[in-house]
């Protein structure tokens, strides 16, 4: 299929080459991607977008991701959109890449939060030692899956991004959301800005000592809050590795991790955010970063 890379292709080409292979005769028009979210933002998909597919094979999956590229603006961040049913993290995420550059990587499972019963954002590890305490994948390792989408991630900005979608509230108010920048547990340590924002939008970051032990996570806090944006710290330990996306990035020192965590529906706050992100990241002190 045109446009479509193969693992082979994918193993073979590596990070540089993957880009490559996006450009050019190997772009999708939105109207070739049978994807209600591409049709949905079909309009802003135009000049200067590319669209192309890469597909896998690893331990009885076969997966599927779609990689949109501004293709005027390479070096913007790489926004990875883990989970298929989280339309306002997509929309924003488009918004983002036309915005800022870079480029979105998407996996596709057919509009659900799982493909074939396995969490996007639980399939991160590449060894058998490295995803014993991981509960939530279901075939360990997954070094082919981790892999291909690491390369295919921009490191020029020196973070790694993610948007992710909630339900309303947490379980521990009433709601039947699982994160909240109102809720402590073992792990996360949620901090509400001034204000009257909504417990569910909030920027993630992690790290792996604890917040009152981690100078640079506090002071992005601090910046953030100054924003009137809320904030959650997850504290990353290697006993605890549950191979999300932020415990990978994390554990394996491969740059400052964000996520902008958003209610359902909550788009216009997700792209304020997003843009509140930028502007930190460019005037941000290298020698800060969270670790």
């Amino acid at each position: 299929m045109k446009g479509l890379i193969g693992l082979s292709a994918a193993l073979f080409f590596g990070a540089a080459g993957m880009a490559g292979a996006q450009g050019g005769e190997r772009c999708l028009n939105p109207a070739q991607v049978r994807d209600a979210d591409v049709q949905r933002n079909a309009a802003v998909l135009g000049a200067g977008i590319c669209i192309s597919q890469i597909a896998i094979e690893e331990d009885g999956l076969s997966w599927r991701f779609t990689v949109i590229e501004n293709t005027r603006h390479r070096r913007g961040p790489t926004i990875f959109l883990l989970h298929d049913n989280e339309q306002s993290a997509f929309d924003t995420a488009v918004y983002g890449i036309r915005r800022y550059g870079g480029k979105i990587v998407a996996v596709e499972a057919g509009d659900g939060r799982e493909f074939r019963g396995q969490d996007p954002n639980r399939n991160f590890g590449t060894s058998k030692a490295g995803t014993v305490t991981c509960r939530e994948m279901r075939r360990k390792p997954a070094p082919i899956f981790t892999r291909v989408l690491m390369d295919l991630r921009n490191t020029r900005p020196g973070f790694v991004l993610t948007l992710h979608n909630n339900a309303n509230g947490h379980s521990g108010n009433g709601g039947s959301g699982g994160i909240s920048a109102a809720r402590q547990s073992a792990a996360m340590t949620g901090r509400m800005a001034p204000g009257d924002g909504d417990e569910d939008d909030a920027i993630l970051l992690a790290g792996t000592r604890p917040l009152d032990r981690n100078a640079g996570a506090q002071d992005v806090i601090a910046r953030l809050h100054r924003a009137k944006v809320n904030a959650i710290y997850e504290h990353v330990r290697p006993d605890r590795n549950d191979c999300s996306l932020s415990n990978y990035v994390v554990l394996n020192n491969l740059g400052t991790y964000y996520n902008i965590e958003a209610q359902h529906g909550h788009t216009a706050q997700q792209k304020r955010m997003l843009d509140i992100l930028m502007q930190m990241e460019r005037v941000k002190v290298r020698d800060k970063a969270v670790r």
